[in-house]
């Protein structure tokens, strides 16, 4: 797989460093979410959330969705995947909010795409750091379009760093607009589906 090939030619300690914080931090929070689901169906009442009226969250929400993804896609950690499974376990339209969510990520990792664009190479290295740069861009010279579906398919990966070299490099934007929204369109429905899924094992409605 591309992603253990680069991985297994990691050279600079940042990267390394920049690597394990990342999946550190999604473990973490894989770990904090069962705990949770857990003392969910141990504690809460069963059909909760039936008697109460989310009508109104319901019809504004899908906005509140498209900002958070969007600046998701960004380099703020804005935790999007756990906040589409949360649509989907308040009962949001499973679809509905996979397209949202989809084009609010995609809209932002465009603007990284449009910033190292615009901006070139300091910009990019100022972002990912000089070290991390020329790993990355060592990674894009071996498997490029590749290296870009990878990051893309797994949501603990900076594809956020993939974004700036597309657009530092040209990368031809309506691949990577088709490649990102797919992609985003893909995990946002399983998360989604994810979330309605443990409100009906927890007994929430």
């Amino acid at each position: 797989m591309v992603f253990f090939k680069a991985m297994g030619n990691i050279k600079h300690e940042e990267t390394r460093k920049m690597i394990k914080i990342g999946i550190m931090i999604a473990l973490l929070f894989i770990l904090f979410c069962i705990v949770l689901l857990i003392l969910a169906k141990i504690y809460l009442p069963e059909g909760i959330l039936s008697n109460i009226d989310l009508s109104g969250f319901l019809d504004y929400g899908y906005f509140g969705l498209f900002v958070i993804t969007f600046f998701g896609g960004t380099f703020f950690p804005a935790g999007s995947p756990a906040v589409v499974a949360a649509a989907g376990v308040i009962g949001m339209n499973k679809t509905t909010v996979a397209f949202v969510s989809a084009a609010g990520y995609t809209l932002g990792t465009l603007v990284n795409y449009a910033f190292a664009y615009w901006f070139g190479i300091h910009y990019v290295q100022k972002k990912m750091g000089k070290e991390v740069y020329k790993e990355v861009v060592e990674w894009w010279n071996g498997w490029g379009t590749v290296l870009l579906i990878t990051f893309a398919l797994i949501p603990i990966l900076p594809f956020s760093y993939l974004a700036l070299l597309c657009g530092l490099f040209r990368y031809n934007i309506a691949y990577f607009i088709l490649i990102n929204f797919g992609s985003n369109l893909l995990n946002s429905y399983i998360f989604v589906y994810l979330g309605s899924s443990v409100a009906g094992w927890i007994g929430l409605f």
